[in-house]
């Protein structure tokens, strides 16, 4: 991820995309809830201002795309960040002997609505932008859409496809047909690099798929079964900070000889199995931290090293070590909770991480209440990052400190009626009564009560 402050940092456009009308109503209604408006419009002015006949040395500073958009170089990064994370630019970082370093983006195609919805991750995070009864209405918006452009003619799959073949119609030499001369080979090559290259998530994780074949190939797992489960595997591998070889081996014990991976017995089996003695390897101990820390001057140096740990572990890792430190051990459902929040709600890891110890200091273990429940206070406060999280539980206990002092203190300055000690009030007896006042204070007494 490149960032500068430079306005004069030059950049170049290497391309342009067709962007149709149906393109445009899935950047606005699906990309931007997710990139923001301010990302879509940098998008669209990259588009709009290639120029094919333009050179490396024509390449302007970065103030003018902050001109075009209208922003600041300390927004204009995020901005480029999230059209990176989404895979509508790639940014390559070209070194020119005259120019120096020149930032290149590369864009690439608007995805259909289909191939969005599809990608769990993109999914997953627009429910969590607009919420799953506007995310469900969108769906069905572009579902039906989608089903209006194609008419559904019964039984159309089962009958006989009747077309005729490309050799009934036209005529090659065999040696043609079976091997295209050098012109033809050279045109697809010169061809094939102009290609439309659409959009995909840049999830930054290098798995050597071929490897990770070869070894299922010894236990007769075709590779077929790795392709059909590739996004179950990266989840996984993502979540528990696995290596290919690493979960080759969690899954050995799942396979049952029908020649398939059950997925969800694997990671059944990880989430019972990772804990115990025989898989400590998958939770390397980290490298003690820096002496340097992170930037974050509202947080104090205990906080810092914390969210250094939740940026660098993996969320079964970070769980782990939170759970070791208390010499207490990781139940199965609690990697499950994870596995939830992660791969299926696509909550960032060191969010999570900081979300893992907010619900240990609050319980023993954590559970989908006790997460979710603490999720939606931070989201509706607008937490989005670690830091965010870590600061915003801070002003909660300030807060409830604050209330507590206030308590007490109301307590303390209240005024309390007190009651007479009859036991401390002795009777007063008039000893040195005449004979005269005491006829007097009857005949009074007779009179008062009527009793002449």
């Amino acid at each position: 991820m490149f960032e500068t402050n430079d306005p004069k940092q030059p950049f170049f456009i290497a391309n342009r995309v067709d962007i149709f009308p149906k393109d445009l109503r899935v950047l606005i209604k699906l990309y931007q809830p997710l990139i923001g408006s301010l990302a879509l419009a940098v998008y669209l002015s990259l588009n709009e201002d290639y120029n094919p006949q333009a050179m490396l040395s024509d390449a302007k500073g970065l103030y003018f795309l902050q001109e075009q958009a209208d922003c600041d170089i300390k927004k204009l990064f995020p901005a480029l960040h999230k059209l990176e994370a989404v895979g509508l630019i790639e940014s390559h970082l070209l070194t020119n002997q005259i120019m120096g370093q020149v930032l290149c983006f590369k864009l690439k195609s608007v995805p259909s609505s289909s191939e969005f919805f599809t990608t769990a991750l993109l999914a997953s995070l627009l429910k969590e932008k607009v919420g799953v009864t506007a995310f469900n209405k969108l769906s069905h918006e572009f579902a039906r859409e989608t089903k209006q452009s194609q008419s559904s003619i019964s039984g159309i799959k089962e009958a006989p496809n009747v077309s005729a073949s490309f050799m009934e119609v036209f005529h090659l030499p065999d040696q043609e047909a079976i091997d295209p001369s050098i012109d033809v080979k050279k045109a697809a090559k010169e061809n094939s690099s102009v290609s439309k290259a659409f959009a995909t998530v840049n999830e930054q994780e290098h798995i050597d798929w071929d490897f990770m074949k070869q070894q299922f190939e010894i236990y007769q797992i075709a590779g077929s079964e790795i392709d059909q489960n590739e996004e179950a595997i990266r989840a996984v591998m993502r979540m528990y900070g696995l290596s290919e070889q690493e979960f080759v081996d969690e899954a050995i014990p799942c396979l049952h000889g029908d020649y398939h991976l059950n997925m969800r017995q694997i990671k059944q089996s990880i989430a019972n199995s990772i804990h115990g003695t025989d898989t400590r390897r998958h939770l390397p101990k980290k490298e003690e931290l820096t002496d340097k820390l992170v930037n974050n001057s509202h947080l104090n140096e205990d906080e810092q090293q914390l969210l250094q740990k939740a940026q660098s572990d993996t969320p079964a890792q970070f769980l782990y070590h939170l759970k070791t430190e208390r010499n207490d051990f990781v139940d199965a459902s609690e990697y499950q909770v994870l596995d939830n929040l992660y791969n299926d709600k696509g909550i960032p890891a060191e969010l999570l991480n900081i979300l893992t110890y907010a619900c240990l200091k609050s319980g023993p273990n954590i559970s989908f209440r006790l997460a979710n429940k603490i999720l939606h206070d931070w989201l509706q406060h607008g937490v989005k990052t670690a830091s965010q999280a870590l600061e915003y539980m801070n002003k909660r206990k300030k807060a409830q400190q604050q209330r507590s002092r206030r308590f007490h203190s109301f307590a303390s300055g209240k005024t309390v009626e007190k009651g007479t000690d009859w036991n401390k009030q002795k009777p007063k007896v008039k000893t040195d009564v005449s004979s005269a006042e005491l006829k007097e204070f009857f005949k009074n007494f007779e009179d008062q009560n009527g009793m002449k």
